[in-house]
């Protein structure tokens, strides 16, 4: 358990956005072998989306390195470029046509060492406070299984579809080229405990706070996983998670840059 303190803020700054993106480069690419190839020329996990997002980052203040990220991007941001990071894999025509303002996460990591519930919530309470600020409505992204074996995927996907499934009006599709080859949508699952063990943590999380899957996953071949697009209305989470979007305490920094 980690006992130092942290600060916390949400930023444009661009020297703040290249140590997230360095952050991501060694949890992706060195720890995770997955990531972008082109990021291995300069170390840094940074695309076309990350100018327009803000960036959450938690900086160990004794350390003084951040230690965890997430990339934020509102509808009304997005809109008014090139889309959400999400398009490039799934039509989001149903998404898009939601009342309400929209949030994409996406890019989530936390350093090997802090990987802990505490720097997990600390990072909640500050999206949770984004989310007051901002009156977002719904909240969804991509999230990454990290194989791409048939067998295996199609055994998650029709877990998750069994039990967490969006309505037909919330549904989202891969587009034609990132569809997933050889998916069996019908696996019979015996052993429901263990296939939600075997989910990885973000998507864990998603699933306990209320999220839906929207529909079937979009094979990732730069990254080398699997995504599912996953997707949160604010007003309908559990009540536990409401309790925690109801927070008001957290000190949570802004900068622009």
């Amino acid at each position: 358990m980690m006992t130092t303190e942290f600060e916390i803020k949400i930023t444009k700054d661009r020297s703040e956005i290249r140590e997230a993106q360095k952050l991501r480069f060694e949890v992706f690419n060195l720890e995770m072998k997955k990531g972008l190839e082109c990021s291995y020329q300069r170390g840094l996990d940074a695309d076309d989306y990350d100018p327009l997002c803000e960036h959450l980052i938690v900086r160990d203040l004794n350390s003084r390195k951040v230690v965890g990220t997430y990339r934020l991007l509102l509808g009304s941001e997005a809109r008014s470029h090139f889309g959400f990071y999400s398009e490039r894999e799934f039509n989001l025509e149903n998404i898009k046509r939601l009342s309400g303002e929209l949030l994409e996460l996406g890019r989530s990591c936390a350093h090997k060492d802090y990987r802990d519930r505490a720097l997990i919530s600390l990072m909640w309470d500050a999206i949770a406070e984004y989310i007051k600020t901002h009156k977002i409505r719904y909240i969804f992204g991509c999230a990454s299984l990290l194989t791409t074996h048939p067998p295996e995927v199609s055994e998650l996907f029709s877990y998750l579809k069994e039990k967490y499934y969006a309505p037909e009006e919330l549904r989202v599709y891969p587009v034609p080229e990132k569809s997933f080859p050889e998916l069996d949508e019908n696996v019979k699952i015996r052993d429901e405990q263990a296939i939600f063990l075997r989910l990885p943590s973000l998507i864990k999380g998603y699933l306990r706070v209320g999220a839906f899957l929207c529909g079937p996953p979009a094979l990732d071949l730069e990254f080398g996983t699997t995504d599912l697009f996953l997707l949160l209305d604010v007003t309908k989470m559990s009540t536990e998670y409401r309790r925690r979007f109801s927070f008001t305490g957290s000190k949570v920094q802004n900068a622009a840059g």
